[in-house]
C-alpha cells in the first residue's frame, strides 16, 4: 500500500472526530458544543501529525465556524484577524528583503572568513555555528537552515571534503541544531515564539513584552549554544584530528562592496529590532508607542523598504517576497491553531477546567518547580517528536488549563511565564524529522543520517531541559 493510498484511512478519524464528537457522551459533564470543540481539536491534531498542514487548517476553521453562536466572522477575526499573522507576515517580508539584498550572506562571511577561523578546524566549526547563532536569532528557521546549508557546501568543496567525513557531519547537526536554539533565543521571526505569546495576548488582552522573552531565552540560548558545541568537541574531537583536514581552501570569494540597497535593509530591519527591544525595556518612558502593539514597527519597516527607491530601485519587492519571501503554509496553520486555541479555552466550554480538574492533584504535589519541570519536560519531549506549531497549541492549551488549579492549590505560576516557556521549549526540537522541517532536511542529506540527528538531538533534548528550568528560575 503507497503513502498516498494510506492518507485517507489516517484522515478518516480526524474527520470524524471534527464533525462528530459532539454526539459523544460528554466527558466529566461536558456540554455537547464543548465535546465538538474538543473533538475539533484532537482532529486537527491527528491531521496535523498525520496527513497533511494546509487543507486540515482550512478544515478546522470551518468546523469552529459552525459552532453554536461563533460564525464565520468570529473565527477569521481569530484566526487571520490575530496581530500574531501579520506580525510574522511582516516578519518575513524584511527577512526576504536582506537575503536578497545580500546582507545576510555578507553577516556569515564576517564570520567564516575570520582570522579565528583558520585556526583550526574546530575554530572554523565554532565560528560557522556562531553564524548560525547570530543570524538565526532574527530571521526564520528555515532561511536561517538554507543559507547555511549552502554554505556549508560550498565550504566542504573548498577543502576538499566528501558526505561521510566527521567534520562534515559535526558541522551538519551543528547547523540543524543551532538553527533551533536560535529560534528558542527570540520571538523575532519565529512563529512558535510568536504563537504562545499570540494566544496569551487573544486569552488575556495582554502583550508579553519581548524584554521579558529575552531574559529567559537568550540567556538560556547562550548556554545551550556552548553546550552544543562541547558535545560536538566530545563526540567528533578524535575523528576529525584523525581526518588531518586542510583549512588552505577555506576562504570564500570576499563579498562585493556593501551595496546602497543592502544598507537600507539593514538599517531599517536593525531600528525595527531596537524599536521592538526598547518598548519591553522601557514601557512606561515609550507608553505611547507601546500601546499600538508590536506589528507596527514591521509594518513601518516593510513600507519604508517598498517605498523607498534606493538608485532607482527599493530594497523590496513586496509581490515576489509575498511569493519567495512567506511561508504560508506555516502562516494558515498558524491562523488554525490560534483560533482554535482560542476557542479551547474559551470559559463557557469548560475544557481548560476539566484538564485542570484532571492534572491539578499530580503537579499541585510536586510544588512550584516541580510544575515548571513537568512543563518544560512535556513540552520538549513533545516537539522533538511531532510539529511545533502542534506542541505549541497542545502545550500552551494544557498550561492554561492546569494553571488556574494550582493557583487554587497554592503553586502560582504566572500565565506569561508558562507562555514564554510553551514557545521556548516547542523551539528546541532536533532530534527526529517529524519536529521540524530543518532537522529533516539535516536527516535527509548526505552529510548526517537520521541515526546522527537522533542520537545527537536526544542528548542536547535532555541537557535542554535543566537550562531552561534554571534560567526560569533565577
Amino acid at each position: 500500500m503507497t503513502k498516498r493510498s494510506v492518507k485517507p484511512l489516517l484522515a478518516l478519524p480526524g474527520i470524524l472526530l471534527i464533525f462528530f464528537a459532539r454526539y459523544l457522551p460528554g466527558l466529566g459533564g461536558l456540554s455537547g458544543e464543548a465535546m465538538a470543540v474538543l473533538g475539533i481539536f484532537i482532529g486537527s491534531v491527528l491531521l496535523w501529525l498525520f496527513v497533511d498542514i494546509t487543507w486540515p487548517s482550512i478544515l478546522t476553521l470551518l468546523s469552529l465556524s459552525l459552532l453554536k453562536g461563533v460564525g464565520t466572522a468570529g473565527v477569521i477575526a481569530a484566526s487571520f484577524g490575530n496581530t500574531t499573522i501579520w506580525f510574522l507576515v511582516f516578519s518575513f517580508l524584511m527577512t526576504y528583503s536582506l537575503s536578497e539584498t545580500g546582507f545576510l550572506r555578507r553577516a556569515a562571511m564576517l564570520f567564516l572568513n575570520s582570522r579565528f577561523a583558520g585556526r583550526g578546524p574546530w575554530a572554523f566549526v565554532l565560528m560557522f555555528l556562531l553564524a548560525v547563532l547570530a543570524l538565526g536569532s532574527f530571521i526564520a528557521p528555515t532561511v536561517t537552515f538554507l543559507l547555511f546549508f549552502a554554505l556549508h557546501k560550498e565550504m566542504m568543496d573548498a577543502m576538499g571534503l566528501k558526505p561521510g567525513s566527521p567534520l562534515a557531519r559535526a558541522l551538519m547537526l551543528g547547523i540543524a541544531c543551532v538553527t533551533s536554539i536560535s529560534c528558542a533565543m527570540t520571538p523575532i521571526a519565529h512563529t512558535f515564539p510568536l504563537m504562545a505569546l499570540g494566544f496569551y495576548e487573544a486569552a488575556t488582552g495582554e502583550a508579553i513584552s519581548y524584554f521579558s522573552y529575552l531574559k529567559i531565552g537568550l540567556p538560556g540560548g547562550i548556554i545551550l549554544f556552548l553546550l552544543s558545541f562541547l558535545m560536538l568537541y566530545l563526540m567528533y574531537g578524535r575523528k576529525v584530528r584523525e581526518e588531518k583536514v586542510s583549512l588552505a581552501g577555506l576562504k570564500l570569494p570576499p563579498a562585493q562592496p556593501i551595496g546602497a540597497r543592502e544598507m537600507f535593509s539593514a538599517l531599517v530591519f536593525f531600528a525595527v529590532v531596537l524599536i521592538w527591544l526598547l518598548s519591553g525595556i522601557l514601557p512606561d518612558s515609550l507608553r505611547t508607542l507601546t500601546a499600538l502593539g508590536t506589528v507596527w514597527p514591521a509594518m513601518a519597516g516593510v513600507v519604508l523598504l517598498a517605498a523607498i527607491p534606493i538608485r532607482s530601485k527599493p530594497a523590496l519587492d513586496i509581490r515576489k517576497g509575498l511569493v519567495q519571501g512567506v511561508s504560508w503554509n506555516s502562516i494558515l496553520l498558524c491562523a488554525a491553531a490560534l483560533a482554535l486555541g482560542k476557542y479551547l479555552t474559551a470559559e463557557e466550554y469548560g475544557i481548560t477546567a476539566l484538564i485542570g480538574r484532571v492534572l491539578q492533584p499530580t503537579m499541585g504535589a510536586l510544588g512550584y518547580v516541580g510544575a515548571l519541570l513537568v512543563l518544560i519536560t512535556a513540552t520538549v519531549v513533545m516537539t522533538n517528536f511531532m510539529s511545533n506549531i502542534v506542541t505549541t497549541t497542545v502545550m500552551y492549551n494544557v498550561s492554561a488549563a492546569v494553571l488556574p488549579a494550582l493557583a487554587l492549590a497554592g503553586t502560582v505560576i504566572a500565565p506569561q511565564t508558562a507562555a514564554i516557556l510553551v514557545g521556548i521549549c516547542a523551539s528546541l526540537a532536533f532530534a527526529t524529522p517529524p519536529a521540524i522541517a530543518h532537522i529533516a532536511l539535516a536527516a535527509g542529506s548526505d552529510w548526517a543520517g537520521p541515526k546522527d540527528m537522533l542520537l545527537y538531538g536526544s542528548l542536547l533534548a535532555v541537557l535542554c531541559i535543566p537550562v531552561v528550568l534554571a534560567f526560569t528560575l533565577i
